[in-house]
């Protein structure tokens, strides 16, 4: 934790849509919640973004820096589908888990949210979760 970082209070209730899919982000205190009911489709959105606006694919460093940026902040985030948990990123997470799957300790995958939601969209768990991170990683980046 960077204790020069200031710790975040946020408030947010925003419903969206990602290509003609619903998306509803909340947030109370250090808590987001993202509810997508495409998460394969929102996520792809969020890496398309991200790759335009730095150029690259967003990757395993990249996660690793927003969720630490996410707990200093004092911030946690996590993505469901309307059904399935499917990962929780930042503050107070420590999961061997993501730090062998996604190389960081400050990301906890739900195994079995994200094999259900890479069966259904036909992409892999990592995917998903570095397009969650490409919409942190933007948010924390423009708070800097």
């Amino acid at each position: 934790m960077n204790p020069e970082a200031a710790r975040l209070d946020v408030t947010a209730d925003l419903s969206i849509e990602v290509d003609g899919a619903p998306v509803r982000v909340t947030a109370g205190g250090g808590d987001l919640h993202v509810v997508a009911d495409d998460v394969r489709g929102f996520v792809l959105g969020l890496r398309a973004a991200a790759t335009a606006r730095n150029g690259t694919r967003p990757g395993r460093a990249d996660l690793a820096e927003l969720a630490g940026a996410l707990a200093d902040a004092g911030l946690t985030a996590r993505l469901d589908s309307p059904s399935q948990h499917i990962v929780t990123v930042g503050s107070g997470v420590d999961s061997p888990l993501g730090g062998a799957l996604l190389g960081t300790r400050l990301a906890q995958p739900d195994p079995l949210g994200i094999v259900r939601a890479s069966l259904r969209a036909r992409t892999t768990g990592t995917a998903l979760v570095a397009g969650l991170l490409a919409l942190g990683y933007a948010v924390v980046r423009r708070r800097r």
